[in-house]
């Protein structure tokens, strides 16, 4: 009778398997007696790394005179201790927030002799009586950005969010052909606070595009050119 009653057990778990056997762990001993175990699935914990970004920067507008810049020289640059927080991560596709701090460096290379000089509360373009080999504006910002990530099954990702930031420091580098360079410290009229918008997209593991726009002037009112700053490149 025991015996029949362990076949009969058996016959019957073998039938039921293919319904839960991805999920489910089967174990039968001898007197009959059925386990079942739950395989536990991984936790997603807070991950933090270090982003580069590389890119090209401009201003946007109409522009005054004077203010023409290098196309591959207005490189921008930043370095980000960003922190990736699981918010939904259960499904096929994982949403997370990523922030932390970054700092990051717009350069603006201006063309030919034209050099940025502050007088007085604002700002002139000036042309130099040499030839120049850089003559540039450099801002430099402590930002914090705040975006929603998106990770596909596939590999892929897409962010989308916002960045607020401070002012660091902000200067001009002018060098003459065969000539030392010199830099000059001053505030050049810019808002002491820039916030815009940001963009990332590409495959997990992978270098991805980015872009970022300010909508408001990064200078301040009656005192500069009423120009935000746009951005791309690639986040390594």
């Amino acid at each position: 009778m025991k015996t029949f009653k362990h076949i009969l057990t058996t016959t019957l778990i073998a039938a039921s398997i293919p319904s839960f056997a991805q999920s489910t762990t089967i174990t039968i001993t001898t007197d009959s007696t059925v386990t079942t175990t739950k395989p536990t699935k991984p936790v997603e914990r807070v991950r933090t790394d270090l982003a580069i970004y590389l890119g090209f920067n401009g201003f946007t507008g109409t522009l005054p005179t004077g203010y023409d810049f290098r196309p591959v020289g207005s490189r921008y640059v930043a370095l980000a201790w960003q922190t990736r927080i699981p918010l939904a991560v259960s499904g096929k596709t994982k949403l997370r927030l990523l922030t932390g701090p970054e700092v990051a460096w717009n350069n603006f290379m201006f063309e030919g002799r034209n050099t940025l000089v502050a007088q007085n509360g604002q700002l002139v373009i000036e042309p130099a009586t040499v030839n120049l080999h850089k003559s540039k504006l450099v801002m430099a910002q402590l930002n914090l950005p705040l975006m929603l990530n998106l990770g596909f099954k596939s590999g892929f990702s897409l962010s989308m969010g916002g960045y607020a930031g401070i002012r660091l420091d902000s200067y001009t580098k002018v060098k003459p052909e065969g000539g030392s360079a010199v830099r000059t410290h001053n505030t050049y009229s810019l808002n002491p606070v820039r916030w815009g918008y940001m963009a990332e997209l590409g495959y997990r593991g992978h270098a991805k595009l980015f872009g970022r726009y300010e909508p408001n002037s990064s200078f301040r009112e009656g005192q500069g050119p009423d120009a935000g700053v746009w951005t791309v490149g690639i986040k390594l």
